[in-house]
């Protein structure tokens, strides 16, 4: 608590511990486990290259993205991000509930597009290992799971047991499978099991494109200040394509309960979004639609069943509550990347936003609550 405010972290994120694959990958599969030859400010891992599945490239070691890790992070740092380093400070900076992505987790989505068995295996050891992580303090950490992103049924097998069995609160959307994108009908099973077990799909840029090829393509590799573009580029607009795909593919009007939440790409870019799909579905570009009018209007499908993440120095939030209103953004750290803002800052500067009080108790919490659903408030137990 800050204040009198009571606050949900929406989007945090893990860095997983050096030897995560080592310990928890399955036996069948260990001697395949990956090499970690490098752990960039103790935050991004490089692994040995076998020039198939891992490869080095894009990954630029000792680069400036790390160097300021410690100065930043301090005892979290030193302690390697251990349970104990996050809460101390989850209590100093005021962060009541802190819901917790992936960094290095990915690594078994993106593996399972070229060896769907060993990819799911990996996305496996890392569930298990955030469920474990999180029994250490089950009422204050929470996580999302991530699922393989080569194949519709290896995606629905780990939506499920990653929810039913170790209470995750939320699944990543992945990648879909190559050749596929998400309206098709091998991922209705998907969003049925979605609704079935009322969790929220989580759009975090790239991990989620709804097919080849990605926006920022163009900037992978390029290095120096476009590293910068290169980033700048890949949540906000990967989250802007997801988010059309799903209104205008149709999946909203056919599971109107889905809930998605698209995170650590801004909200300012919302209304602009928003008003630019309704011009394009219902207004005057609407010649550009060929197919059967959508049930409801963007905005409404967002207010139905969309949430978004806003950093707190944005300018623009108090436009986006003006335009979408305020039951459907929430507040996120994305503690502790390199990137994220000094961990003193966000919880200050939400507050010192110009909206109302009533707007930033339900972006500190409220909202939050409605996108993870119970689970978020349940303490975990798991036997």
């Amino acid at each position: 608590m800050y204040q009198d405010f009571s606050i949900i972290d929406a989007d945090a994120h893990f860095y997983e511990p050096i030897d995560i694959w080592d310990k928890y990958l399955e036996q069948e599969f260990r001697a395949r486990s990956p090499k970690v030859i490098e752990y960039d400010g103790r935050a991004k891992m490089r692994y040995e290259d076998d020039g198939i599945l891992f490869t080095n490239s894009g990954i630029l070691s000792g680069s400036r993205r790390y160097q300021t890790m410690e100065k930043k992070y301090g005892a979290a740092y030193h302690a390697w991000w251990d349970m104990k380093s996050r809460l101390n400070d989850m209590d100093k900076y005021g962060w009541d509930i802190q819901v917790c992505l992936p960094t290095n987790g990915y690594l078994g989505a993106l593996i399972s597009r070229k060896d769907i068995k060993f990819g799911a295996a990996l996305v496996r050891a890392f569930n298990n290992w955030a469920r474990d992580f999180c029994d250490e303090a089950p009422n204050r950490v929470k996580f999302v799971s991530v699922v393989p992103g080569g194949d519709p049924a290896e995606v629905i097998t780990e939506a499920r047991r990653s929810v039913e069995q170790l209470d995750a609160v939320s699944v990543t959307l992945e990648s879909t499978a190559p050749g596929k994108m998400w309206h098709y009908a091998d991922y209705d099973n998907l969003w049925e099991t979605a609704v079935e077990l009322d969790f929220p799909l989580s759009v975090h840029g790239s991990q989620s494109k709804s097919g080849e090829p990605a926006t920022y393509e163009r900037y992978n590799n390029v290095g120096g200040p476009f590293i910068a573009l290169h980033h700048a580029i890949n949540f906000p607009f990967e989250d802007m394509i997801t988010l059309g795909h799903l209104m205008l593919g149709g999946i909203m009007d056919r599971f109107p309960t889905l809930r998605f939440s698209f995170l650590e790409g801004n909200c300012g870019w919302l209304p602009f979004w928003l008003n630019r799909l309704e011009k394009c579905v219902e207004g005057r570009q609407a010649v550009t639609f060929d197919a059967e009018p959508l049930k409801a209007s963007p905005q409404e499908y967002f207010r139905r069943q969309c949430f978004i993440a806003c950093d707190a120095d944005e300018p623009s939030i108090k436009f986006t509550t003006e335009y979408i209103g305020d039951d459907n953004i929430v507040f996120n750290t994305d503690y502790p990347h390199a990137d994220a803002p000094d961990p003193w800052d966000p919880v200050p500067q939400m507050i010192d936003q110009p909206i109302s009080t009533e707007s930033k108790r339900k972006i500190f919490w409220d909202n939050s609550v409605k996108l993870y659903g119970p689970r978020l408030l349940q303490r975990v137990n798991i036997t």
